[in-house]
């Protein structure tokens, strides 16, 4: 199939972390328009401790007015690699940084309205260090075994898509007796 031609892009709003645009695109003779986030790269890390417990956070989300249980995440910097963005991540979050880093996956998060691309990753070997959240974060350190963690987060009806489908692939991962490291 061949891909729409974009005719224009129109600048809508820029926010501390993304911005808005709209693009009109043309498909054989008929034109149509779609709104999209721009949003770029994001990592999300499973921080797996030796014991195979795994290390999550608690965190205010605004767009949602609440508390929710995730991993670790957050968005790659300009002029970032991903696998320094998740080390970053970890430190500012949950005070470990890793010796063992392996992506497992890299996923769409939104793409009927978003370009955002989710690189997840397995942390093993964790290191304590001092934490260093950034302002506005806030933050609880959660800890349990994988399995109670993927049972709580089924339980609760909505939970945060990332975190669940991360954590099924490291059980996965565990089961197959796969080597995380990279």
């Amino acid at each position: 199939m061949e891909i729409p031609i974009v005719l224009e892009e129109r600048f809508l709003c820029r926010g501390r972390r993304l911005e808005v645009i709209q693009r009109i695109y043309r498909y054989g003779d008929k034109e149509f328009i779609r709104d999209i986030v721009r949003f770029g790269r994001s990592v999300a890390i499973v921080p797996l401790k030796d014991d195979g417990t795994v290390i999550m956070i608690k965190q205010f989300r605004a767009p949602l007015n609440r508390w929710i249980i995730e991993i670790p995440a957050g968005r790659v910097e300009p002029d970032e690699n991903p696998d320094d963005a998740a080390r970053r991540e970890l430190i500012e979050e949950i005070g470990y940084e890793p010796l063992e880093l392996r992506k497992i996956i890299s996923i769409y998060m939104s793409p009927g309205y978003s370009d955002e691309v989710l690189d997840i990753y397995i942390a093993k070997k964790l290191v304590a260090r001092e934490r260093k959240p950034e302002v506005g974060e806030l933050i609880e350190i959660i800890e349990m075994p994988i399995n109670r963690a993927i049972e709580y987060l089924i339980a609760q009806g909505e939970t945060d898509s990332k975190t669940l489908l991360a954590l099924l692939l490291t059980k996965n991962y565990m089961e197959k007796g796969d080597n995380i490291s990279q």
